[in-house]
């Protein structure tokens, strides 16, 4: 059970990394991907996009179009309905489906050789731009049916005609790292769940037992007279009755003579001796 576990967290995570890296390199720290130049070939007047091209909303497109021998040429953008009657009479190149990085599918339709209409004097174009040899337009994707048309300028054509297209995503790269470096810790935890990289285990420090007894013991214990020490004996044969007062003194004082009195003393200077052990002196003479 752990080892299918540990083969499938190590399998998520290796496809984690492949994707998190594809994605980083591909759009660059500028959050763009870009493809081309590409070459169309066509001799005609015209080339367009259908809706499904277009479909996705949202990214941010960018087409560069050039055209050899300084040709005029017109790139524009404009809801489907109106670019395909503007040149359903005329010779075209229609791209019917487009795959990144860059893949097409294209048909040639028939018609007539020139538009019905400069490009130019149109204006229900969504977005728009011309040049001479090349023109470039950037646009974001609107969430409608909407074509892309490259069309030549006068009595030109586009033939040589070469494309450049750019998708920009933003925050992509830091998608793409971000889903790396997850796969890269779901790698790892998947070889320490297949004990092929050991866990990181805390060990205990080593004790010196020996050189531990030796410092306990290394300090002297201090030195008293025997004399000072309690006994049970001191303990059985205190007074509990507090001592007499001195003659001519009235009631009686506090604990000035009794036993616990007498250790008192001991303790705070006094010579006062037990009364066992003072005993024990006069047994051994």
């Amino acid at each position: 059970m752990r080892r299918g576990a540990g083969i499938g967290l190590l399998a998520l995570g290796i496809i984690l990394v492949l994707a998190g890296t594809a994605v980083a390199v591909a759009m660059g720290p500028d959050d763009r991907l870009t493809t081309g130049p590409h070459d169309v070939r066509t001799d005609g007047r015209a080339v367009v996009t259908k809706p499904a091209v277009l479909a996705r909303y949202g990214p941010q497109v960018s087409v560069l179009v050039e055209v050899p021998d300084e040709k005029p040429v017109f790139v524009g953008l404009g809801h489907t309905v109106d670019v395909e009657d503007y040149v359903s009479s005329t010779a075209r190149v229609e791209v019917t489906r487009y795959r990144v990085p860059w893949s097409l599918e294209r048909r040639d339709a028939t018609g007539e050789p020139q538009l019905r209409a400069a490009p130019t004097a149109l204006d229900w174009w969504l977005a728009q731009s011309s040049g001479i040899g090349g023109a470039q337009l950037r646009f974001t994707l609107p969430d409608d049916a909407v074509s892309l048309a490259v069309l030549a300028v006068g009595d030109f054509d586009l033939r040589g005609l070469r494309v450049t297209a750019s998708y920009e995503v933003p925050g992509a790269f830091g998608v793409g790292v971000g889903t790396a470096a997850t796969g890269l810790g779901v790698v790892l935890l998947a070889l320490v769940a297949l004990k092929w990289v050991p866990g990181v285990r805390r060990t205990a420090p080593a004790v010196d037992a020996v050189g531990f007894v030796d410092d306990e013991w290394d300090v002297p214990w201090p030195e008293t007279d025997p004399a000072d020490a309690d006994t049970w004996d001191d303990f059985l044969s205190e007074d509990s009755t507090p001592p007499a007062t001195k003659a001519g003194s009235g009631a009686a004082g506090p604990r000035a003579g009794g036993g616990r009195w007498s250790r008192w003393r001991r303790r705070k200077g006094g010579v006062t001796r037990p009364k066992a052990a003072a005993d024990k002196q006069k047994v051994a003479r």
